[in-house]
């Protein structure tokens, strides 16, 4: 076996050294596991529920109401954080099946959780 020269020597030992130093592979990061992404409100459904929740509230308040209208062009959803959804509108009804009819506003809360509706405000 021929002999090292002492330049190989250096050499090898300032790579053994280099070797020893390096740094050891770094294992990826994963990134944070992103929290749950809210439901995202389907304006149709939000309002086909809440329609069906103020229907059901003023025949309710009122036993023998005759017809119940809601006015589909005053209707508006409003998104809401925790996935949540606020349906706001108009309708009338008759009370009694009487020519007279009553107006009035009502307020929604559908929450796409459940997708059920949370809460039903009346406003005559």
């Amino acid at each position: 076996m021929p002999a090292l020269s002492r330049a190989s020597y250096l050499c090898l030992a300032f790579a053994l050294l280099l070797a020893a130093c390096e740094t050891p592979p770094q294992q990826a990061t994963r990134p944070a596991p992103r929290p749950p992404a809210e439901p995202r409100i389907v304006p149709k459904v939000a309002v086909d529920a809440c329609e069906q929740a103020v229907t059901s509230n003023v025949k309710r308040g009122h036993p023998e109401p005759g017809s119940i209208f809601l006015l589909e062009d005053r209707e508006q959803v409003i998104p809401r954080p925790g996935g949540m959804a606020s349906v706001t509108g108009e309708g009338t009804f008759e009370p009694d099946n009487s020519q007279a009819s009553i107006g009035f506003r009502f307020t929604c809360l559908y929450n796409g959780r459940t997708a059920r509706v949370d809460d039903v405000q009346l406003r005559y």
